[in-house]
């Protein structure tokens, strides 16, 4: 257990830290400053609302001063590359996403790092489907419905996401290729919910918004969901169809939300974290918490299964990003 007497002595000798083998330093740990938890996207986010909530309870299990810093210049590629090009100290960590560690791979020609080899995983946090949206008062009020009119006349759709190439895009872009409709309109806000802002006030047709940002417009009737990418019903939206029952087979397109550090992170750092985010994640309380907010919470991963997951995801999602011809540059 890590006590402030332990880190007060720690601190004052953090001046001398450096002067330590790496294994030495990696036994000081936490000890010379806040940690900086770095979130490839705006305020408001998916991935900025989970940061701020796992922050909560993580400071006073780690007693350390936690800072959160968003950056989502480049479809998140801006924050990827300085953690990954930080210190592996323990003190830069990053929100990793499936639009910043698996989409952006597919994404930006050339990469400005390499992804797979400069981070490592972490722990798991939750998973986050998307939920297919469409305006209040929009003449569809079934997926089945809104498929037969884009079909009819695509180019008079428009779907909002955030950035090119995050699964907000990526998820709208392979709908249409599902079902056989090109020429619909897609336009990329800054940050997902100005998307969903332009949808409320009928500017757009649909958007795929993470369900985690999702419920709080579907819970106050704000905007109509038609459908969830998830494998089952989520409970916290549990009167939402999945996209397969509402008429697309097999359609499951989500986001998770993991936390990543710098390659050559010593591994008892690693470990240590991994163990305190299993046990705030896997609690009963942050559990409801997260499911509460239509996500899902699959069973703790030790580091080496958080980078297997992303191994798994690589090789399922990199093709499809490269099938729907988005691109960037580096």
């Amino acid at each position: 257990m890590i006590n402030r007497r332990t880190l007060l002595g720690s601190a004052l000798a953090a001046p001398f830290l450096s002067l330590l083998p790496r294994q030495a330093r990696a036994a000081q740990w936490p000890a010379a400053g806040p940690i900086r938890l770095v979130v490839a996207q705006g305020g408001g986010g998916n991935a900025d609302v989970v940061a701020r909530i796992l922050v909560e309870a993580l400071e006073p299990v780690l007693g350390q001063r936690i800072v959160v810093e968003n950056n989502g210049t480049a479809s998140g590629m801006r924050a990827t590359e300085d953690v990954s090009k930080a210190e592996p100290d323990g003190y830069t960590l990053l929100v990793g996403t499936s639009s910043q560690l698996v989409h952006n791979i597919a994404l930006f020609d050339p990469l400005p790092v390499d992804i797979e080899s400069t981070l490592r995983g972490v722990a798991m946090i939750n998973e986050v489907p998307m939920v297919m949206c469409v305006p209040k008062d929009s003449p569809d009020t079934d997926l089945a419905g809104l498929t037969e009119r884009v079909l009819a006349d695509p180019a008079a759709f428009q779907y909002g996401s955030g950035p090119t190439g995050t699964t907000t895009h990526i998820t709208g872009a392979l709908f249409l290729q599902r079902v056989g409709a090109e020429g619909v309109v897609h336009i990329p806000y800054p940050r997902s919910p100005e998307a969903m802002v332009d949808l409320i006030a009928g500017r757009l047709n649909f958007v795929f918004n993470p369900s985690l940002t999702a419920i709080g417009q579907v819970q106050g009737d704000a905007v109509r969901p038609l459908g969830v990418s998830a494998p089952v019903r989520l409970p916290a939206l549990a009167e939402v169809p999945t996209m397969d029952e509402a008429g697309l087979p097999g359609f499951v397109s989500q986001t998770w939300n993991t936390i990543s550090a710098p390659a050559d992170t010593p591994q008892e750092i690693v470990d240590t974290l991994n163990t305190m985010i299993n046990e705030i994640v896997q609690s009963e309380e942050m559990r409801t918490r997260l499911e509460d907010l239509a996500s899902i919470v699959p069973p703790a991963k030790t580091p080496a299964e958080v980078d297997a997951y992303y191994a798994r995801q690589r090789e399922t999602w990199i093709p499809v990003v490269r099938g729907t011809g988005a691109r960037r540059e580096g």
